[in-house]
């Protein structure tokens, strides 16, 4: 069977528990790039044994290192890849056969100034839940190295594509699956991320009050509002059903919360 032209691109970092899962179906593409943070489990010895290409994230023997800047490390993953078509995969997720094959119809004729968008659902105990505040969650995952898309500098987590309106944007219809981890984990993770972003902030230099309130003061509190009001709207019209439970959801507004207060912190501090 002829390969798919596209490198998939993997970020681990203790991802034992989840990599099987997530490199399993990647056989129809032509190279598995896992960029790996010294991992002290299983990582690497899975990710070849589905024949992926292992790299170090950073030039180091330290354990179990964490990433500084996701930006960073997906622009340098791109860089190592062997084809120009790329697509961002992270190590707890996991495509189905269709969405392979639906990719693999994509790029027969694809061109270098398309991006593919991918609706990602979350999955709670083998159970997929189809609505929530921000689910399905449509997220650009594939595009042409060479055709002038890039990644926002600076932004050290939440990497965010960058393009003009020359591309056209496909959204396929099969999507992938997220097994969502414990709640407690989740909120780990956030802090983790929280803090990045609030560590971004100090050594972005000195910013005008204007720009503060815009950007934190008022953006911050209307994406809680947003939120909620999703969260609200999907209760009321699917009355429930296949919704995320509310905890993961309210999880959300928390990240938000935090980070807010973690950047006022970080203003009047500076």
């Amino acid at each position: 069977m002829q390969k798919i032209p596209c490198s998939v691109l993997v970020l681990t970092r203790n991802a034992a528990s989840t990599l099987d899962r997530a490199l399993k179906p990647l056989a129809p593409f032509g190279e598995i790039l896992v960029h790996d943070a010294n991992s002290e489990d299983e990582t690497m010895a899975i990710a070849k044994k589905y024949g992926a290409k292992v790299l170090k994230q950073y030039d180091t023997e330290e354990k179990s290192v964490r990433v500084k800047d996701f930006t960073e490390i997906r622009l340098k993953q791109r860089a190592d890849a062997t084809f120009d078509w790329v697509f961002y995969l992270d190590a707890d997720e996991e495509i189905p056969p269709e969405l392979a094959t639906e990719i693999g119809e994509i790029l027969k004729t694809a061109y270098p100034k398309v991006i593919i968008k991918i609706p990602r659902l979350p999955v709670i105990n083998g159970k997929i839940f189809r609505h929530g505040a921000f689910w399905p969650e449509v997220m650009p995952r594939i595009h042409h190295r060479k055709g002038g898309c890039t990644l926002q500098e600076g932004k050290a987590v939440h990497e965010k594509y960058v393009y003009d309106d020359s591309f056209t944007v496909v959204i396929t219809r099969n999507p992938l699956f997220v097994p969502m981890d414990p709640l407690p984990d989740l909120i780990q993770k956030d802090d983790t991320y929280i803090a990045l972003e609030a560590k971004r902030f100090r050594e972005q230099g000195k910013r005008s009050l204007w720009h503060f309130i815009k950007w934190f003061l008022i953006r911050e509190p209307l994406i809680m509002l947003n939120i909620l009001l999703h969260i609200l709207w999907c209760r009321v019209r699917y009355f429930g059903k296949d919704s995320l439970p509310f905890p993961y959801e309210w999880r959300i507004v928390r990240y938000h919360a935090r980070l807010l207060g973690a950047l006022i912190w970080s203003k009047v501090t500076s």
